[in-house]
Protein backbone atom coordinates (compact mmCIF):
# COMPACT_ATOMS: atom_id res chain seq x y z
CA UNK A 1 0.00 0.00 0.00
CA UNK A 2 1.68 3.02 -1.21
CA UNK A 3 0.48 6.62 0.95
CA UNK A 4 1.26 10.72 -0.25
CA UNK A 5 2.56 13.20 1.48
CA UNK A 6 0.76 16.33 2.30
CA UNK A 7 2.38 19.68 0.44
CA UNK A 8 4.78 20.53 -2.38
CA UNK A 9 6.31 17.14 -2.54
CA UNK A 10 10.77 17.06 -4.57
CA UNK A 11 11.26 16.81 -7.85
CA UNK A 12 12.31 13.84 -9.84
CA UNK A 13 16.06 12.27 -9.42
CA UNK A 14 15.60 14.33 -5.61
CA UNK A 15 15.00 13.26 -2.46
CA UNK A 16 12.42 15.61 -0.27
CA UNK A 17 14.06 18.07 2.45
CA UNK A 18 11.62 18.92 5.92
CA UNK A 19 11.05 22.00 4.35
CA UNK A 20 9.43 20.14 1.35
CA UNK A 21 7.61 18.04 3.83
CA UNK A 22 6.02 21.07 5.53
CA UNK A 23 5.92 22.45 2.26
CA UNK A 24 7.46 25.96 2.96
CA UNK A 25 10.26 27.53 1.82
CA UNK A 26 13.81 27.75 3.35
CA UNK A 27 13.52 31.21 4.68
CA UNK A 28 10.22 30.38 6.13
CA UNK A 29 9.86 32.06 9.89
CA UNK A 30 9.22 30.15 13.31
CA UNK A 31 6.01 31.20 12.84
CA UNK A 32 5.03 29.88 9.12
CA UNK A 33 6.34 26.28 9.99
CA UNK A 34 5.03 25.93 13.71
CA UNK A 35 1.74 26.64 11.44
CA UNK A 36 2.09 24.60 8.53
CA UNK A 37 2.77 22.29 10.95
CA UNK A 38 -0.12 22.39 12.63
CA UNK A 39 -1.82 22.29 9.96
CA UNK A 40 -0.16 19.56 8.51
CA UNK A 41 -0.94 17.14 11.53
CA UNK A 42 -4.36 18.42 12.52
CA UNK A 43 -6.13 16.20 10.05
CA UNK A 44 -5.10 12.75 11.67
CA UNK A 45 -6.83 11.02 13.69
CA UNK A 46 -5.99 9.36 16.87
CA UNK A 47 -4.20 6.07 15.76
CA UNK A 48 -4.49 6.87 12.03
CA UNK A 49 -1.10 7.68 9.32
CA UNK A 50 1.55 7.14 12.47
CA UNK A 51 4.18 7.33 9.69
CA UNK A 52 3.02 10.63 8.06
CA UNK A 53 2.26 12.28 11.51
CA UNK A 54 6.10 11.18 13.02
CA UNK A 55 7.93 12.75 9.42
CA UNK A 56 5.96 16.14 10.43
CA UNK A 57 6.99 16.14 14.02
CA UNK A 58 10.46 15.09 12.90
CA UNK A 59 10.40 17.86 10.72
CA UNK A 60 9.27 20.63 13.08
CA UNK A 61 11.61 19.26 15.36
CA UNK A 62 14.63 20.16 13.32
CA UNK A 63 13.25 23.32 11.69
CA UNK A 64 12.11 24.91 14.99
CA UNK A 65 15.85 24.54 17.14
CA UNK A 66 17.89 27.50 16.10
CA UNK A 67 21.12 25.58 15.71
CA UNK A 68 20.14 21.89 14.41
CA UNK A 69 18.11 23.83 11.69
CA UNK A 70 21.39 25.68 10.34
CA UNK A 71 23.50 22.71 10.54
CA UNK A 72 20.77 20.83 8.77
CA UNK A 73 20.94 24.09 5.94
CA UNK A 74 24.52 23.58 5.73
CA UNK A 75 24.41 20.29 4.64
CA UNK A 76 21.33 21.27 2.25
CA UNK A 77 24.16 23.73 0.81
CA UNK A 78 27.04 21.50 -0.27
CA UNK A 79 27.30 18.22 2.47
CA UNK A 80 25.90 15.24 2.83
CA UNK A 81 22.83 14.20 1.52
CA UNK A 82 20.21 15.70 3.38
CA UNK A 83 17.33 13.85 2.22
CA UNK A 84 14.15 12.88 4.56
CA UNK A 85 13.89 9.23 3.89
CA UNK A 86 16.37 6.45 3.11
CA UNK A 87 16.02 3.27 1.66
CA UNK A 88 16.92 0.02 2.84
CA UNK A 89 17.66 -2.74 0.57
CA UNK A 90 16.31 -6.33 1.91
CA UNK A 91 18.94 -9.02 2.52
CA UNK A 92 19.24 -11.14 -0.23
CA UNK A 93 17.06 -14.93 0.16
CA UNK A 94 18.87 -17.64 -0.69
CA UNK A 95 17.35 -20.51 -2.68
CA UNK A 96 17.07 -23.20 -0.68
CA UNK A 97 15.48 -25.39 -2.79
CA UNK A 98 18.17 -25.10 -5.62
CA UNK A 99 21.04 -26.93 -2.87
CA UNK A 100 22.40 -30.37 -4.05
CA UNK A 101 20.62 -33.30 -2.25
CA UNK A 102 22.75 -34.61 0.76
CA UNK A 103 24.52 -37.90 0.17
CA UNK A 104 23.35 -41.03 1.38
CA UNK A 105 24.31 -41.93 4.72
CA UNK A 106 25.21 -46.11 6.15
CA UNK A 107 24.84 -49.17 4.61
CA UNK A 108 21.87 -49.52 2.15
CA UNK A 109 18.63 -51.21 3.15
CA UNK A 110 18.28 -54.49 1.58
CA UNK A 111 15.84 -54.97 -0.83
CA UNK A 112 12.11 -54.93 -0.34
CA UNK A 113 10.66 -58.89 -1.10
CA UNK A 114 8.09 -59.02 -4.35
CA UNK A 115 5.05 -59.55 -2.30
CA UNK A 116 5.46 -55.86 -0.70
CA UNK A 117 6.23 -54.47 -4.08
CA UNK A 118 2.44 -53.02 -5.13
CA UNK A 119 2.61 -52.21 -1.24
CA UNK A 120 5.34 -49.85 -1.60
CA UNK A 121 3.97 -48.72 -5.14
CA UNK A 122 0.81 -47.85 -3.90
CA UNK A 123 2.37 -45.56 -0.82
CA UNK A 124 2.17 -41.71 -1.69
CA UNK A 125 6.06 -40.14 -1.25
CA UNK A 126 6.20 -37.64 1.44
CA UNK A 127 6.88 -33.69 -0.12
CA UNK A 128 10.65 -32.92 1.10
CA UNK A 129 11.18 -29.68 0.14
CA UNK A 130 13.60 -27.81 2.08
CA UNK A 131 12.36 -24.67 4.11
CA UNK A 132 8.97 -26.03 3.71
CA UNK A 133 7.86 -26.51 7.85
CA UNK A 134 10.49 -23.70 8.80
CA UNK A 135 8.15 -21.15 7.13
CA UNK A 136 5.27 -21.10 9.60
CA UNK A 137 7.85 -20.06 12.39
CA UNK A 138 9.93 -17.84 10.30
CA UNK A 139 6.26 -15.89 9.57
CA UNK A 140 5.64 -15.54 13.30
CA UNK A 141 9.33 -13.94 13.63
CA UNK A 142 8.57 -11.39 11.29
CA UNK A 143 5.08 -10.48 12.23
CA UNK A 144 6.49 -10.14 15.82
CA UNK A 145 9.33 -8.20 14.70
CA UNK A 146 7.08 -5.75 12.52
CA UNK A 147 4.48 -5.30 15.45
CA UNK A 148 7.43 -4.19 17.41
CA UNK A 149 8.43 -1.16 14.93
CA UNK A 150 5.35 -0.58 15.03
CA UNK A 151 4.99 0.22 18.37
CA UNK A 152 8.20 1.91 18.87
CA UNK A 153 7.40 3.96 15.70
CA UNK A 154 4.13 5.50 17.31
CA UNK A 155 6.03 5.77 20.65
CA UNK A 156 8.65 8.46 19.15
CA UNK A 157 5.93 9.66 17.07
CA UNK A 158 4.12 10.67 20.06
CA UNK A 159 6.97 11.91 22.32
CA UNK A 160 8.45 14.22 19.70
CA UNK A 161 4.81 15.42 18.87
CA UNK A 162 4.95 16.33 22.65
CA UNK A 163 8.46 18.14 22.62
CA UNK A 164 7.22 19.96 19.45
CA UNK A 165 3.77 21.20 21.56
CA UNK A 166 6.08 22.41 24.75
CA UNK A 167 8.48 24.09 22.28
CA UNK A 168 5.25 25.81 20.67
CA UNK A 169 3.50 26.32 24.02
CA UNK A 170 6.91 28.07 25.33
CA UNK A 171 7.13 29.98 22.57
CA UNK A 172 3.21 31.32 22.46
CA UNK A 173 3.81 32.63 26.42
CA UNK A 174 6.57 34.05 26.00
CA UNK A 175 4.94 36.37 23.26
CA UNK A 176 1.37 36.53 25.71
CA UNK A 177 2.05 36.80 29.04
CA UNK A 178 4.29 40.01 28.53
CA UNK A 179 1.85 41.63 26.91
CA UNK A 180 -1.36 40.48 29.34
CA UNK A 181 1.36 41.65 32.00
CA UNK A 182 1.29 45.09 30.45
CA UNK A 183 -2.10 45.77 30.48
CA UNK A 184 -2.70 44.40 33.86
CA UNK A 185 0.19 46.72 35.50
CA UNK A 186 -1.12 49.69 33.64
CA UNK A 187 -4.70 48.62 34.96
CA UNK A 188 -3.90 47.87 38.43
CA UNK A 189 -1.58 50.55 39.49
CA UNK A 190 -3.73 53.48 37.93
CA UNK A 191 -6.61 54.96 39.79
CA UNK A 192 -8.97 58.24 40.68
CA UNK A 193 -10.14 59.07 43.85
CA UNK A 194 -13.46 59.85 41.89
CA UNK A 195 -13.97 57.15 40.40
CA UNK A 196 -12.48 54.29 42.72
CA UNK A 197 -15.41 51.41 42.70
CA UNK A 198 -14.97 51.26 38.59
CA UNK A 199 -11.22 51.33 38.82
CA UNK A 200 -11.79 48.40 40.97
CA UNK A 201 -13.70 46.41 38.45
CA UNK A 202 -11.11 47.35 36.00
CA UNK A 203 -8.53 45.89 37.63
CA UNK A 204 -10.46 42.43 38.64
CA UNK A 205 -10.23 41.15 35.36
CA UNK A 206 -6.76 40.67 35.00
CA UNK A 207 -6.46 38.81 38.23
CA UNK A 208 -6.66 35.51 39.41
CA UNK A 209 -6.29 32.66 42.54
CA UNK A 210 -5.81 34.29 45.75
CA UNK A 211 -4.23 37.17 44.92
CA UNK A 212 -7.16 38.27 43.33
CA UNK A 213 -9.01 38.45 46.94
CA UNK A 214 -5.79 40.35 48.57
CA UNK A 215 -5.50 43.15 46.27
CA UNK A 216 -9.44 43.58 45.89
CA UNK A 217 -9.51 43.85 49.90
CA UNK A 218 -6.53 46.30 49.71
CA UNK A 219 -7.69 48.39 46.93
CA UNK A 220 -11.16 48.84 48.94
CA UNK A 221 -8.96 50.66 51.76
CA UNK A 222 -8.14 53.13 49.52
CA UNK A 223 -11.83 54.18 49.52
CA UNK A 224 -12.72 53.51 52.99
CA UNK A 225 -11.22 52.66 56.20
CA UNK A 226 -12.57 49.77 58.19
CA UNK A 227 -13.55 52.20 60.86
CA UNK A 228 -16.09 53.82 57.99
CA UNK A 229 -13.74 56.66 57.77
CA UNK A 230 -12.69 58.42 54.04
CA UNK A 231 -10.03 56.23 52.74
CA UNK A 232 -6.58 57.74 51.65
CA UNK A 233 -7.37 58.25 47.97
CA UNK A 234 -10.40 59.95 49.22
CA UNK A 235 -9.01 62.14 51.56
CA UNK A 236 -5.66 63.21 49.63
CA UNK A 237 -8.05 63.46 46.15
CA UNK A 238 -5.32 61.19 44.57
CA UNK A 239 -5.46 60.71 40.85
CA UNK A 240 -2.68 58.20 39.91
CA UNK A 241 -1.81 57.18 36.44
CA UNK A 242 0.62 54.09 35.48
CA UNK A 243 2.19 53.84 32.37
CA UNK A 244 4.67 50.77 30.94
CA UNK A 245 7.95 51.84 29.46
CA UNK A 246 9.30 48.03 28.93
CA UNK A 247 9.08 44.42 29.86
CA UNK A 248 10.40 41.53 29.70
CA UNK A 249 10.13 37.05 30.60
CA UNK A 250 12.42 36.36 33.81
CA UNK A 251 11.46 32.81 33.34
CA UNK A 252 8.51 30.22 31.88
CA UNK A 253 7.62 26.89 33.76
CA UNK A 254 8.35 23.55 31.49
CA UNK A 255 4.68 22.90 31.08
CA UNK A 256 4.69 26.91 30.20
CA UNK A 257 1.64 27.63 31.75
CA UNK A 258 2.94 30.41 34.33
CA UNK A 259 5.69 32.72 33.70
CA UNK A 260 7.04 35.33 35.47
CA UNK A 261 7.60 38.76 33.79
CA UNK A 262 9.79 41.85 35.39
CA UNK A 263 7.63 45.35 34.05
CA UNK A 264 9.12 49.13 34.40
CA UNK A 265 6.43 50.94 35.33
CA UNK A 266 6.19 54.83 35.77
CA UNK A 267 3.64 56.36 38.02
CA UNK A 268 2.26 60.33 38.03
CA UNK A 269 0.53 61.08 41.51
CA UNK A 270 -1.69 64.13 41.79
CA UNK A 271 -2.51 65.37 44.84
CA UNK A 272 -5.16 68.22 45.80
CA UNK A 273 -2.52 71.36 46.83
CA UNK A 274 0.41 69.55 45.82
CA UNK A 275 2.98 69.50 42.98
CA UNK A 276 2.74 66.12 40.58
CA UNK A 277 5.37 63.23 41.41
CA UNK A 278 6.80 60.86 39.50
CA UNK A 279 7.78 57.16 40.52
CA UNK A 280 9.71 55.26 38.81
CA UNK A 281 8.76 50.99 39.46
CA UNK A 282 9.86 47.91 38.81
CA UNK A 283 7.33 45.30 39.50
CA UNK A 284 7.93 41.46 39.22
CA UNK A 285 4.21 39.58 38.32
CA UNK A 286 3.50 36.07 37.71
CA UNK A 287 1.16 35.13 35.05
CA UNK A 288 -0.60 32.13 34.88
CA UNK A 289 -2.15 30.56 31.81
CA UNK A 290 -6.01 30.07 33.04
CA UNK A 291 -8.30 29.07 29.80
CA UNK A 292 -6.36 30.79 27.34
CA UNK A 293 -5.98 33.93 29.10
CA UNK A 294 -2.87 35.28 31.10
CA UNK A 295 -4.08 36.33 34.52
CA UNK A 296 -2.08 37.86 37.31
CA UNK A 297 -1.15 35.37 40.62
CA UNK A 298 1.02 37.31 42.27
CA UNK A 299 2.77 40.62 41.90
CA UNK A 300 5.95 42.08 43.78
CA UNK A 301 7.44 45.57 43.96
CA UNK A 302 11.24 46.37 44.18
Amino acid sequence: MTSSLSGPSAGPGTSPTWYDVLGVPRDASAVAIKQAWREATDKFEPGSGAGQFRMFNDAADVLLDPERRAAYDATLDGGPDAAVGTGTTPAPVTDRTSEPAPAPRGPRRPARRRGTAATTAAEPRRSRVPGFLAAPARSTAVLVVLALLAVAAVTAAVLVGLRVQDAAVAQDARAEAPASAERAAAAMLSYDYRTLPEDRQRASRYLTGGFKKQYLDNFTLLEKQPDGTAGPAVQSKAVVKASVESSGVVDISSSGRTARVLVFVNQVSEKEGADPQIFQNRVQMTMQDVDGRWLVSNLRSY
